[in-house]
């Protein structure tokens, strides 16, 4: 007897259509340049087919019953196309050398990672033919996608759920450097600018020579692969895509041009890149316009303070399968001495390599943080050759600018003609930077109670009154703590050393030290000596270029001396060798220095405090009360050691004197000399000396800036030559500045021409052609009957007057006689000094 069967049926819920992934009508069609990872966009899809697929499982009883569990599943398939990108090539995209999909990896190996997903490929070439599917199946829907990189297939299983899962696609767009993964910005963006469907549609005749820029980008190893695949202003990308290659646009002409910031020479990647840092013009006052409400020249400085001195870039990780990273740059120095100050994360999804990450991270933190001041200016119409990116420099004795380098960064033209620029500085050295390994930072939660300790015994002293504006009086002071708990200071303040008010705020230790050897009295720049200091607080004293030792970017104090630096060799825990010494900065005397004197490093952590005029003389006591780093646990103000310091101005020698020149012509009988007055000048002393022999004429001590030497002046010297020298000596009680001299000339009138004679017996009727000089004041004729006679020393002057005519007599009859001409000026009539014409023969 046999036993029933029951069979037991479930299935799954069939769907009719296609789940969609992605399909955006109107979406961006991605351009690419470089190696990245692309989301795709579902263009295309038809045939949707949902394939049953029943199971059975059987389970039995005595005498043949049981059950029969049947379930029914659906697999779903279509064809469909997968949108990646562009380029503007027309050539088409690389390869496809990884694929994502959900959680899994496809990457080239034995078989392609497309032929293991299931997809063929087409790159995106301006004339690629049509998918032979559509063709056949779908002649009215067969479209080539010009210039669409796609990837395709005619029956792609979808998951679960009847959807495309989640794809993306590392694939290699154009303008990949040979080698590398990533693509040169010199390559991509001016491909982008002509692009008259994906990007600017500028005319390639717009674009300029970009050479330089690829060659900055490759050297340097700043490499992007970008993806746009969303709407947004050009301007917003190309402006990232500058900043993160450490460049700027500028139109030159009619042509756009990209100048790199960077400024030392670089190697890298199979080629070198030279920068161009030569100033093209050299501005001084006679440059700039005036301006009705201000100087010609102004300065807006922004403090080391509120400069960023951290930059985090969001890149993606292209090792760690483009997932989010960040990359950090960072001025150490700065840290130490301020704190953290980090600006905002910039998206930079076109990095996707980490070195590149942290090199442009470094670049760009040393822009924001050391060009810090910027200036503005007004010039005339022949400078307008100059623009942005130009080198410049700027010399203006008011604000001790001496050919002081900056790099325009900006220029307008206003209705009338004016010239509006505003530059920054440009300090060599800031534009490059060196690569370091970057390491990952873990977390740390201190203690915010920690006792900061007291400051170290600071150096408070009177700067040199040529570091001060006209009128300043200041104190300043260097200051650390003995903790490495210690953030900074309250500073207090007292005339009487009892009453205290607070006088400001320090965070970040300053450096300062002593020197560890004497340091001799030396030449500038000095070469010959080496400057041994140890640091207070082991912080960080940094190299310099020369030119930036040559500008005073690394000026120190030494016992009242002002220097700056060159090398700075480590030679112990905040100990340092300092050479290549400019001694002598901003007039101070270059004097020998003890082992134990001094030593400050100015730069902005240095505290300054200002006092009137009436305290000079006083003494003051100063409390620097101290709080950690995390802005807290302050020292009890009674707890605190009170320093004193005498205010007394440091006096020192002026500069020396400018543009010392004629006003005028020395063409009369007389000249004037002016100059401008030396910073801090109170008088000076004029010499006048003779121009051939030097010999001195005489002395004048005056406080005007212009002296008038007359001819009578001349003659009471005993000297009426034809050119002196000018000797101009600012000076004031504390010394004397460099001299400054000017050679001055008053050549006599040129040689006259048309000499002629007419004799009667013993007389002759003489003349010449007027003398065009004009400060001529007469003629000379001088006879002999020698005729090779020299007329400045030999001869007999036949006739002298104020007209180039006149009458010999007295002459020999019977004889044949030489006469020349010249004129003479209002300055000197003596013939030694004169241009005579050649002779001419008279007989009588």
């Amino acid at each position: 007897m046999g036993g029933s069967s029951t069979t037991i049926s479930t299935s799954a819920t069939r769907i009719n259509a296609l789940q969609l992934q992605r399909s955006a009508n109107g979406s961006p069609i991605a351009w690419i340049a470089g190696r990245a990872r692309v989301s795709p966009n579902l263009i295309y899809y038809a045939d949707f087919e949902a394939v049953a697929k029943t199971t059975k499982k059987k389970s039995g009883g005595k005498g043949g019953g049981g059950a029969t569990q049947k379930d029914t599943t659906y697999t779903y398939y279509a064809a469909i196309i997968l949108g990646i990108g562009t380029s503007s090539d027309g050539a088409g995209l690389g390869s496809i050398p990884r694929i994502f999909r959900d959680k899994e990896v496809f990457e080239d190996g034995d078989t392609s990672a497309l032929a293991q997903v299931g997809f063929s490929y087409a790159n995106g070439q301006r004339d690629q033919p049509v998918w032979g599917y559509l063709e056949t199946n779908h002649p009215d829907e067969a479209l080539a996608y010009s210039e669409t990189a796609y990837v395709y297939a005619s029956r792609y299983q979808l998951n679960d759920n009847a959807g495309v899962q989640n794809h993306s696609f590392e694939i290699n767009g154009p303008f990949q450097v040979p080698g590398l993964s990533d693509a040169n910005p010199g390559w991509f963006l001016p491909a982008l600018l002509t692009d008259a469907i994906n990007g600017v549609g500028f005319d390639a005749a717009w674009v300029g020579d970009l050479s330089s820029y690829a060659d900055y980008c490759l050297a340097e190893g700043l490499l992007l692969s970008p993806v746009l695949d969303e709407q947004n202003p050009a301007t917003d990308v190309i402006e990232r895509w500058l900043m993160l290659t450490n460049s700027e646009l500028v139109w030159s002409g009619s042509v756009l041009k990209i100048v790199p910031y960077g400024d030392q020479v670089i190697t890298g990647n199979g080629v070198t890149w030279y920068p161009n840092v030569t100033p093209v013009a050299d501005l001084t006052l006679d440059d700039f316009l005036p301006q009705e409400d201000g100087p010609p020249l102004s300065v807006r400085i922004r403090s080391a303070a509120d400069s960023y001195n951290e930059v985090s870039l969001e890149i993606l990780d292209r090792e760690h399968e483009y997932n989010t990273d960040i990359s950090r740059g960072s001025d150490q120095a700065s840290i130490e001495q301020f704190g953290l100050r980090p600006m905002e994360t910039i998206k930079a999804h076109e990095i996707c390599d980490v070195a590149v990450g942290a090199h442009a991270a470094q670049l760009l933190v040393q822009r924001k943080l050391y060009v810090r001041n910027e200036y503005d200016f007004e010039l005339g119409w022949q400078h307008v050759l100059l623009e942005p990116m130009d080198f410049v420099t700027l010399t203006e004795p008011g604000l001790r600018f001496d050919k002081h380098r900056v790099r325009l960064i900006s220029k307008e033209e206003d209705d009338s003609g004016r010239l509006k620029f505003v530059a920054e500085d440009a300090l060599l050295g800031v534009g490059s930077a060196q690569r370091y390994p970057v390491q990952g930072k873990s977390g740390y939660q201190g203690n915010q109670n920690t006792p900061p300790g007291a400051v170290l015994p600071p150096v408070m002293f009177n700067p040199p009154e040529s570091m001060l504006l006209d009128g300043e009086r200041q104190i300043w002071a260097a200051v650390a703590g003995q903790s490495e708990a210690w953030g900074g200071c309250e500073v207090w303040i007292s005339a009487d050393g009892d009453s205290y008010r607070q006088a400001g705020s320090l965070y970040g230790p300053a450096r300062f030290g002593q020197l560890t050897a004497a340091l001799p009295v030396g030449t500038d720049p000095d070469e010959a000596n080496t400057l041994a200091v140890e640091l207070a607080w082991p912080t960080e004293l940094t190299a310099a270029t020369t030119a930036e030792a040559d500008a005073g970017a690394t000026l120190c104090w030494v016992g009242g001396e002002l220097l700056s630096y060159r090398d700075a060799e480590l030679t112990g825990i905040g100990a340092y060798d300092l050479d290549y010494l400019r001694r002598g900065r901003l007039a101070t005397t270059i004097s020998a220095h003890a082992s134990g004197t001094p030593f400050v490093r100015l730069d902005d952590a240095v505290w300054k405090y200002d006092y009137a005029e009436d305290q000079i003389g006083d003494t003051v006591w100063v409390k620097f009360r101290s709080f950690n780093v995390y802005g807290r646990a302050l020292e009890d103000l009674a707890d605190v050691t009170a320093y004193s310091v005498l205010l007394s101005p440091a006096r020192v020698a002026p500069t020396a004197a400018q543009n010392l020149a004629l006003i005028g012509q020395f063409e009369g009988p007389y000249f004037t000399a002016s100059w401008s007055a030396g910073a801090r000048a109170e008088d000076r002393l004029v010499r006048i000396r003779h121009g051939g022999s030097n010999a001195l004429l005489r002395e004048v001590v005056t406080t005007s800036t212009a002296l008038t030497y007359l001819r009578s002046d001349a003659l009471v010297d005993g000297a009426l030559v034809r050119s002196y020298r000018i000797e101009v000596i600012e000076r004031n009680a504390a010394g004397n500045a460099p001299l400054v001299s000017l050679l001055v000339s008053n050549l006599a009138p040129p040689v006259v021409t048309g000499t002629a004679a007419t004799v009667d017996g013993a007389t002759a009727d003489v003349s010449c052609t007027a003398s065009a000089a004009p400060d001529a004041d007469g003629y000379t004729f001088v006879y002999s009957t020698n005729p090779s006679f020299d007329p400045t020393t030999e001869g007999t002057v036949g006739y002298k007057g104020s007209t180039p005519a006149g009458q010999i007599t007295g002459l020999s009859l019977a004889e044949t006689y030489y006469l020349r001409a010249a004129a003479y000026d209002t300055w000197s009539d003596v013939r030694s000094q004169l241009n005579f014409a050649s002779a001419i023969t008279i007989e009588t």
